[in-house]
């Protein structure tokens, strides 16, 4: 194993295969000292056993190490960006960042399902398209920079490719979790939980539609509608975090101190403060 990471070029000689490393290390912005450890990383376990090749050099390896670091770079950044942050509130933060969506989607825009090595079986079931495979390559190629090149080589690349989407936007409705948010509000401010109410349900059989009311301290919050009680729950629960930091609420509950006066919301998705 030592010896295999000591070589520069590839242990095997393959003129396109190293070529085609060359051009993803081009997309990343970095290049490695060793190129079998990305070629490691980009390889399949399918690869390796339809070609018969006795090697434990794939990405899944690369990708138990890409794990842990991914973790420790994102709680880095948390916890010294947001020090007024709950660990609570941390926590969901992390969640979005490392989840498979965003992961996936991360490898979709480098294209990296293109620079994979699969099967022929894998390749022809869509491998390079599957998210838990996108996702995992992703983690495999962030450990694979790690064990090149430490930890600050990794947290380049991993901030050139989700800084975008994770300091200027918010995760999307679907990855967020608006109910668990909604309930640290209501216990905070309201020593209560959300009581959630199926109020009605509309539309044909084939395409019904449910509402939901969401109540808490005796103060109806909010409402929402959705194709499943769930999806109705998380809409309504959006809904009224709107209200809840409503000035339509303030006035009326004088006496609740509210998440704004603890800076937040503003910087809740964020890597790096957003400059005013």
């Amino acid at each position: 194993m030592i010896s295999f990471f000591r070589r520069k070029k590839l242990a095997k000689s393959d003129p396109e295969r190293e070529k085609t490393l060359r051009e993803f290390e081009k997309k990343i912005g970095y290049k490695f000292g060793n190129l079998n450890i990305l070629n490691a990383a980009l390889t399949h376990p399918s690869y390796l056993h339809e070609n018969q090749i006795n090697d434990e050099n794939h990405y899944e390896r690369m990708e138990f190490l890409g794990d842990s670091v991914l973790g420790l770079i994102v709680c880095r950044h948390l916890y010294n960006e947001f020090p007024n942050y709950a660990e609570g509130d941390l926590s969901d933060v992390k969640g979005h960042v490392v989840s498979e969506k965003h992961l996936a989607n991360m490898a979709k825009r480098m294209e990296l399902g293109n620079y994979i090595r699969f099967g022929a079986g894998e390749a022809r079931t869509g491998g390079r398209k599957k998210h838990s495979i996108l996702a995992n390559a992703f983690e495999s190629v962030l450990g694979a920079i790690f064990l090149d090149g430490g930890y600050e080589k990794s947290e380049k690349y991993l901030l050139k490719f989700s800084k975008d989407d994770i300091v200027m936007h918010p995760p999307d409705r679907e990855s967020s979790n608006f109910k668990g948010i909604l309930q640290k509000y209501c216990q905070t401010h309201l020593n209560s939980d959300p009581n959630y109410r199926v109020v009605g349900e509309h539309g044909p059989s084939h395409s019904r539609k449910f509402e939901m009311e969401v109540w808490s301290a005796n103060t109806k919050l909010g409402s929402g509608l959705g194709k499943s009680k769930k999806e109705a729950e998380q809409n309504a629960a959006a809904n009224s975090i709107k209200y809840f930091e409503s000035q339509e609420f303030k006035s009326t509950h004088k006496d609740v101190p509210f998440l704004s006066k603890r800076k937040h919301s503003r910087r809740r998705w964020g890597f790096k403060k957003r400059q005013e």
